[in-house]
């Protein structure tokens, strides 16, 4: 079977191990998640396979020459190219071939030599096995599944973030390697081409791939094996995807932890049974006792990493209804989408999904009152107190301290009890005089919940919350959520999280707002299965009508019965 071994001794940088002693195998057919618990270092093992970092205590073989495509976060290193342009690059050995054609086709019109022209149809010949014909085709095929084949003749520039990242993936994609190492590729990507990479990767790569991902459920579905790193010690491997790995993590921790406190304990009785009888007439015993627990194979103390803890506060709600929509045009420059009547009420968890993901901050902020809808209004319960968390943390100022941004928020807490408030959100007592520009991202929203959380509300507001956050503080957030027994509105390209937390889906479709009843994963099931019909209008005794039986067959149809129907009273 065709591998690669890779054994990394040891990287540091400024004296400081980023990875240590990391020994695996790719084999062939491998489809392998990289899950780093701190996130420290993740890029650097990319950076090493693909030999763009070369100082480090190393032994990588790779016997068969195979080929590896790197998508990074940094896509481009020239935005002046147009992207048919940087799209050809993948064809780099074609390229240097016609490169070396035109030499040659330009020195034979000064000379005659024999070696010069066999070296042309030496040249030529390779040439043509090559496929340079196929390059237009290959590049409008990649860019129509990509959705991208109206962007070829654009500058680089010109193209959006999340443009940007499909156009990167198409090249990667182009270059035809026999491994893919794919660093974060669902940012900035919209859900319809994340379900389509998904596809890909599941039906039409017939190669191996490792994927570095913060979209779990992309890990769910693209994955069968789990890679945990955690820095400068070992790598552990889980045979399954993401949640067979959180879920095979948790037991084994459990068992290491009271496989310790065993061994703890018996050490303990026994050191005090030694101490016992050392002065006495069972001295030899004693004696011996000592040598065996000196010669016992001591267990590690578990490692066990912070866990964040939080929880909203929330004002008691005697009235049901929260927010009331009548003939209501949602607008920014230009009309976006129709709201024909539609309530909100106590209790309910909506996700708004878009086709196109236009305007969506829009209407949070057309929610908020923040921006006034076109026409008519939408009524808001008087008592309603929203807290809100928006994408780029505008509820923050990065040129205040952490302290200040709560002392803006009328939170003026004494340094120790803001040191036992952020320590919940894994910040350091020293971090209270940082200013906010000086936090990664991720801290960033940690800062913002960690304020939130001061405060009473009975609606909370959210605008794609799980951006930059790492694993821990996902799950932490979810667990959170599904105890709160208030309403709840937000936007997430995190489907993990939306099937987790989401009660109801208000889809914008053909520029008009309507309601599903159904989380994510079912809408799509709903999709792909033709079925038009609210299952949660059905009675679990009662029967479908035909036409849903014959579709999906009498074992499914009951499925769906009990899985969203009502139980008669």
């Amino acid at each position: 079977m065709k591998h690669i071994r890779i054994n990394i001794n040891l990287f540091e940088t400024n004296k400081k191990e980023i990875l240590k002693d990391i020994s695996f195998i790719l084999n062939e057919k491998d489809k392998i998640a990289i899950v780093w618990p701190n996130w420290v270092g993740k890029t650097t093992l990319f950076k090493i396979l693909c030999n763009e970092i070369k100082e480090y205590d190393w032994n990588i073989d790779n016997l068969w020459s195979l080929t590896l495509g790197y998508l990074s976060q940094v896509f481009f290193d020239d935005e002046k190219r147009k992207v048919k342009d940087e799209l050809r690059l993948a064809f780099k050995e074609i390229l240097e071939l016609d490169e070396r054609l035109q030499k040659v086709e330009a020195i034979m019109k000064e000379s005659d030599d024999i070696k010069i022209i066999d070296e042309y149809a030496q040249l030529l010949e390779h040439f043509n096995t090559l496929g340079w014909y196929g390059i237009d085709y290959e590049i409008h095929r990649v860019a129509n599944w990509l959705g991208i084949t109206d962007l070829l003749e654009n500058w680089i520039w010109q193209v959006s973030w999340w443009q940007r990242t499909k156009i990167a993936l198409a090249k990667v994609l182009l270059e035809k390697p026999d491994m893919l190492l794919l660093d974060e590729p669902t940012n900035f990507i919209d859900l319809a081409s994340t379900e389509w990479l998904e596809k890909y990767l599941a039906t039409t790569w017939k190669g191996w791939y490792m994927i570095i991902s913060h979209d779990r459920d992309f890990l769910d579905k693209t994955c069968t094996k789990t890679y945990e790193m955690t820095g400068a010690r070992a790598m552990n491997v889980y045979n399954g995807n993401y949640t067979y790995y959180v879920n095979e993590k948790e037991k084994l921790e459990a068992i290491q932890i009271e496989d310790y406190e065993r061994q703890q304990e018996y050490m303990n009785s026994q050191t005090q049974l030694v101490n016992r009888f050392r002065a006495w007439s069972r001295a030899w015993w004693a004696k011996s006792r000592e040598k065996m627990l000196d010669k016992m194979k001591m267990l590690e103390r578990p490692i066990s990493t912070k866990k964040p803890k939080f929880q909203f506060s929330f004002e008691e709600l005697s009235w049901n209804k929260v927010l009331h929509f009548k003939d209501i045009f949602i607008w920014r420059t230009e009309p976006l989408f129709f709201i024909n009547e539609l309530e909100l009420t106590v209790g309910q968890k909506i996700w708004i999904i878009w086709e196109n993901w236009v305007g969506k901050s829009t209407f949070l902020k057309t929610v908020l009152g923040s921006i006034e809808p076109l026409e008519w209004h939408i009524s808001r319960w008087k008592w309603l107190k929203i807290s809100y968390f928006s994408q780029l943390h505008e509820e923050l100022d990065r040129e205040l301290t952490l302290r200040e941004n709560f002392i803006k928020h009328w939170f003026d807490y004494s340094p120790e009890k803001l040191t036992a408030i952020i320590t919940n959100y894994l910040f350091e007592r020293e971090d209270m005089n940082k200013k906010v520009k000086e936090f990664s991202w991720g801290q960033v929203s940690k800062l913002l919940f960690a304020i939130l959380w001061q405060k009473e509300s009975n609606f909370l507001v959210f605008d794609e919350p799980t951006n930059h956050l790492d694993y821990e503080f996902r799950e932490a957030l979810e667990k959170e959520l599904q105890k709160y027994k208030w309403t709840i509105l937000f936007i997430s390209h995190d489907r993990y999280f939306v099937n987790k937390i989401a009660s109801h889906l208000w889809i914008i479709k053909d520029w008009e707002l309507i309601v599903s009843y159904w989380n994510y994963e079912d809408y799509i099931y709903k999709l792909e299965n033709w079925l038009n019909f609210d299952a949660s209008l059905f009675d679990e005794e009662a029967h479908l009508n035909f036409t849903l039986e014959e579709k999906l067959w009498a074992d499914e149809a009951k499925r769906i019965r009990q899985k969203f129907g009502r139980r008669k009273r």
